[in-house]
């Protein structure tokens, strides 16, 4: 396992593109982005949230633009504690919301699209009044992206990683395959 420890993003994603597109390196790299815990003064396109997301983008990029034709057989997947809340708090943060979204990138997916079961934002489709309803196990999502990408068997992945909870395997909604 090799470690690359640096607090300049550009500098780390770079490297990262290099590792991954050789044919000897690593399969997987993790960026862990913290800040997103916006509990008072998030913003909104030039707040802090918005900084952040804007890091996603500029990772994707740089992995894009760094792994050449290597990133059409690539999966970038973001991971989260939780969501957000419809409105922001009386110190303008959506922290700890109920609903998520999964931020995905790469050539293993199938296509561009918004991949959900919208519940709408009506007051009797949030969850307690005040979250967007989540209608997809986010875990369904990783199981399926685990099992697409590594060539393991779905079942075996819910069965060994998510302690046999009840998953749906949206692979073939969602990625190619190798």
């Amino acid at each position: 396992v090799e470690m690359f420890v640096t607090n300049d993003l550009a500098d780390l994603s770079s490297t990262a593109g290099k590792l991954l597109s050789d044919p000897a390196g690593p399969r997987v790299a993790v960026f862990d982005l913290e800040g997103f815990d916006t509990h008072g003064q998030q913003g909104d396109i030039d707040g802090q949230h918005a900084d952040h997301l804007n890091e996603i983008d500029e990772i994707i990029r740089i992995l894009y633009e760094e792994m050449g034709t290597n990133f059409d057989n690539t999966l970038v997947l973001t991971v989260t504690e939780f969501g957000r809340t419809i409105e922001q708090n009386g110190a303008e943060g959506t922290e700890h919301g109920y609903g998520s979204a999964i931020i995905m990138a790469g050539g293993l997916l199938k296509k561009s699209q918004v991949f959900t079961d919208w519940p709408g934002l009506q007051n009797k489709n949030l969850y307690e009044g005040r979250d967007l309803m989540s209608t997809i196990d986010s875990r369904s999502i990783y199981a399926s992206a685990m099992s697409s990408v590594f060539d393991v068997d779905f079942e075996q992945i819910q069965k060994e990683v998510f302690w046999n909870d009840p998953l749906i395997n949206y692979s073939d909604n969602l990625f190619k395959f190798i």
